[in-house]
């Protein structure tokens, strides 16, 4: 029997291969610091099975011990034996129960102190952290985080402190990773260092140090290894900065406060010069706060204030936004630091002053440590510059270089509509300002070419100009007077 079908219309939308997307994905701050190497459990429920082996949620490896095993969850240590062991199945012993590196809880036959079939018991363990700990992941959740990387503090928990901070101030997740071992370890860092080199989605990596374990020479070690790393990356196309600041004096042993001048080394002048680079940006002053989840108020330094400023870049929806005079959450800075004077004398030399005041912390002045342009001094220009060449990157290799096409007398033609339409998309976006239509020498703007390669005929050679979308920083006034 004919299939039946009754009047209808039917409408298809075919997709238009000429509109590309500018969509590049989310940008992140990435940060490295120390973390705990043991890792906690409180009162995982267990169901009792029927024989004599029951499994944990999880494995835990390498450095595991059973502390507590009780029918109530809460039973605090030290509780009296008789609250611990019971005939009737209420609560039992740690004795009585073994706990392997595969997860399984074996119980001792013939022990009386074993739970009942069916019935739910609570178990206390440690174990060390698995080898994925030492490997970058991305969150968005501070509950996740300090499950993994325990309570807010400045020695083990930093990781927690600078997660939380980026959250806080708006970043829709964070990549960390944790350097290895116990204490600071300036070879674990540089390796924690490398592991973020594949990764294509980081706008920022910020570095943050346990309190009064690193010297200053040692983190300035780390900082330089963290710079050079951005610079790798920068040539591999996987285009990232680095927001930095200093240890406080107390959070160093030799940590300083001090606004000094460029001679004098342990001061913010001094540093400013040596991080002058438009792929660099020094926060000031290392003096920072922040109350943890109890209350308690922690010494922290300008680093964790780095985050803070990394996180806000990546709260914003266009790269191209400035953040001067931006609140920044989740960190303290003593009200009314400085005179304007000395806050302008900051902001010459090459640092990002940060300003508080009824304790409300803003952004002064952002800038880089680069001031020899509008180009270089600018974050949100640096930030578009990134996009630019990401944008145009994917969208012309997503579109021709990866797709296995030959040159054919149109395929220049085809190849700068393309960029065109990329460019148009930033402009569109309020990313740019303007793309290049026209020749103009006195401006430097060039309209959209390309062109095969007269010496290399496998490649085509695309030239176009664009303008950036620069903050508004100055407003000059004239005021005449008339009678």
């Amino acid at each position: 029997m004919a299939s039946y079908q009754p009047p209808a219309v039917d409408v298809t939308v075919l997709n238009n291969p000429r509109i590309i997307s500018n969509v590049t994905g989310q940008r992140l701050p990435a940060v490295v610091g120390l973390g705990p190497t043991i890792r906690t459990v409180v009162n995982e429920a267990v169901v009792r099975g029927s024989g004599s082996v029951d499994n944990l949620a999880a494995y835990p490896g390498a450095g595991f011990a059973l502390n507590q095993v009780a029918s109530i969850p809460g039973v605090v240590a030290g509780a009296p034996n008789a609250m611990l062991i019971s005939l009737g199945g209420q609560l039992y012993q740690s004795a009585s129960a073994s706990l392997s590196t595969s997860g399984q809880i074996t119980w001792s036959s013939g022990s009386v102190d074993i739970p009942a079939f069916n019935s739910t018991y609570y178990v206390n363990y440690i174990y060390n952290v698995p080898l994925s700990q030492f490997l970058p992941s991305t969150y968005s959740d501070k509950q996740v985080i300090q499950a993994k990387f325990g309570a807010e503090d400045n020695n083990t928990g930093i990781l927690t402190v600078a997660g939380s901070i980026a959250l806080e101030n708006g970043s829709p997740q964070v990549i960390m990773v944790q350097a290895s071992g116990s204490s600071f370890n300036a070879a674990a860092y540089t390796t924690a260092i490398d592991t973020l080199q594949k990764l294509d989605n980081i706008e920022q990596i910020c570095i943050v140090f346990p309190s009064g374990s690193a010297t200053v020479a040692q983190q300035q070690f780390v900082l330089s290894y963290a710079f050079s790393h951005t610079q790798l990356c920068n040539t591999m196309g996987k285009d990232r900065g680095l927001i930095s600041g200093s240890p406080s004096p107390a959070y160093a042993v030799d940590g300083y406060d001090t606004i000094g001048d460029v001679n004098t080394p342990d001061t913010y002048l001094y540093r400013g010069a040596a991080l002058k680079s438009a792929d660099s940006m020094y926060i000031v002053p290392s003096t920072v706060q922040r109350y943890d989840q109890n209350g308690n108020l922690m010494e922290l330094d300008s680093n964790f204030a780095a985050v803070a400023i990394a996180g806000l870049q990546a709260s914003q929806p266009k790269r191209s936004t400035p953040l001067n005079g931006f609140t920044v959450t989740g960190i303290i800075i003593p009200d009314d630091k400085w005179l304007p004077v000395e806050m302008n004398q900051l902001g010459a030399g090459n640092c990002l002053v940060l300003q508080s005041h009824a304790g409300v912390v803003t952004i002064r002045d952002y800038i880089t440590g680069d001031p020899t342009s509008a180009n270089t001094q600018e974050p949100s220009v640096q930030a578009t510059e990134r996009l630019v060449k990401r944008t145009l990157s994917t969208g012309l290799y997503n579109t021709y270089t990866n797709k296995g096409l030959t040159i054919l007398p149109q395929t220049p033609q085809n190849v700068a509509g393309t960029a065109q339409s990329l460019l148009s998309g930033l402009v569109t976006q309020g990313e740019l300002y303007a793309y290049g239509q026209q020749d103009n020498p006195n401006t430097g703007e060039t309209k959209i070419s390309a062109q095969q390669d007269a010496t290399e005929p496998r490649r085509i050679n695309v030239t176009c100009s664009v303008k950036y979308a620069y903050p508004l920083k100055w407003i000059q006034v004239t005021v005449s007077t008339f009678v």
